[in-house]
């Protein structure tokens, strides 16, 4: 049996009295699920301008989270710490992630994650398309599951089904680990349900990128002309330092070299990692720097592209937004996504602080603000639709599909 300190019950007490204040509306960590009222004039004019552009039938969100604790019979899970009083920090994270995608009732926690998801796109006039990510197991090096440190875990299958379900919604990915012994065939299954690509957090999921093992389900993506979308930088929910290492996104040279289309989902725009190609000692350089580097090298072009899901979060404002903005060439390779439910966390959207950075005026954060009480998800394209500095914003491209990264999507 676990120890019970003082100082998991004093973080028990508080995540228990924060995640009251968040359900009952005294504190605003996580957005409320429901909308507030009619969106103003203002509003809806941000809106008009936001979709200016853009060809709804092709606009897509590539990052999008399926999560569930298994009601219904769906398959998905949540690692018992994460669900657990006994790790405080862990178990008050999970009820922001509940409050953040408006499940108030966990018997039904699997339909209810969905049921919201497809009304705040439904709710959209007109509205895109979200790219839905199941998420595998982590495996160890003999492609045996790690079961003990499976935080989530949420079916190609079932992500499948619900794509088909909602198709004008909806658009299935896949994720299966590449050290499983039946990799290459689990990813064929997947892709014949209807994935369109392929979901990795090495990170969590105890994946290196430059390992020779990998090399066969690369073959298989090449083969399958499925693109390979995987996590690059620090990983918040990762607490072992050397796991944080098979975030570098000097690994992703492997699968570019045997000719996957890989995207790093938010530009790998947090943490660093050692410089592979220096002697030792080796520096460690901003993980963003990195990814940089290798969008520079002329080998990858067409090949290599960023994600920009994230950038506008408190924790990495700066550098990297400063960077994509500023660089028409770097933005003709990137694509958007949301990283739903996380732009319902307050904690992480601080329209404040983007205003403060100088990616908006006070008016459009109050129209902004307003969006965001109505449809967090909405809040999330109107955001990056709007924010600009020195003039430049994010190109109308990024938003919609972009045939080279998703051919079975052209």
């Amino acid at each position: 049996m676990a120890l019970v300190t003082r100082r998991h019950l004093i973080l028990l007490a508080g995540g228990a009295a924060l995640f009251s204040g968040l359900r009952y509306g005294h504190a605003r960590l996580a957005r409320p699920p429901k909308p507030d009222g009619p969106l103003s004039a203002a509003a809806k004019e941000l809106l008009r301008k936001a979709w200016q552009g853009l060809d709804a039938s092709r606009v897509l969100d590539t990052h999008v989270h399926v999560v569930g604790l298994g009601a219904g019979g769906t398959g998905c899970t949540v690692g018992e710490r994460m669900q657990s009083p006994l790790s405080p920090s862990d178990y008050f994270k999970f009820t922001i992630y509940l409050e953040a995608a408006g499940i108030t009732d966990t018997s039904r926690a699997d339909a209810q994650y969905v049921e919201r998801l497809e009304a705040l796109v439904r709710a959209q006039t007109p509205h895109g398309r979200l790219l839905l990510f199941p998420f595998d197991r982590p495996y160890d090096e003999a492609g045996r599951p790690l079961d003990e440190a499976t935080e989530f875990f949420t079916p190609n299958d079932y992500v499948a089904a619900l794509a088909k379900k909602a198709p004008d919604c909806f658009v299935a990915c896949a994720s299966v680990h590449p050290y499983r012994a039946d990799a290459v065939e689990a990813l064929e299954k997947a892709v014949e349900a209807g994935a369109v690509a392929v979901k990795w957090l090495p990170n969590a999921m105890n994946i290196d990128p430059s390992s020779p093992r990998c090399d066969a389900f690369y073959d298989a993506l090449v083969r399958l002309q499925v693109p390979l979308i995987t996590h690059a930088g620090e990983e918040k929910a990762v607490h072992a330092e050397e796991a944080q290492r098979l975030g570098n996104p000097l690994h992703l040279r492997r699968p570019l070299g045997r000719g996957v289309t890989v995207v790093v989902a938010h530009c790998a725009s947090l943490g660093s990692n050692p410089d592979l190609d220096a002697k030792e000692p080796r520096p460690w350089v901003d993980n963003f720097q990195l990814f940089r580097r290798l969008m520079e090298e002329p080998q990858w072009d067409g090949k290599l592209f960023g994600e920009v899901s994230a950038l506008p979060q408190v924790n990495r404002l700066g550098t990297p937004l400063d960077t994509v903005l500023a660089d028409e060439k770097l933005q003709a390779r990137c694509v958007n996504g949301s990283d739903y439910p996380l732009p319902a966390i307050n904690a992480l959207m601080q329209t404040r602080a983007v205003v403060e950075a100088g990616y908006l005026t006070e008016d459009e954060r109050a129209a902004l603000n307003e969006i965001d009480r109505h449809d967090p998800l909405l809040f999330d394209f109107a955001l990056k639709r709007t924010l600009k500095k020195g003039g430049r914003r994010l190109a109308d491209s990024v938003f919609m599909v972009r045939p080279e990264v998703f051919p079975r999507l052209a």
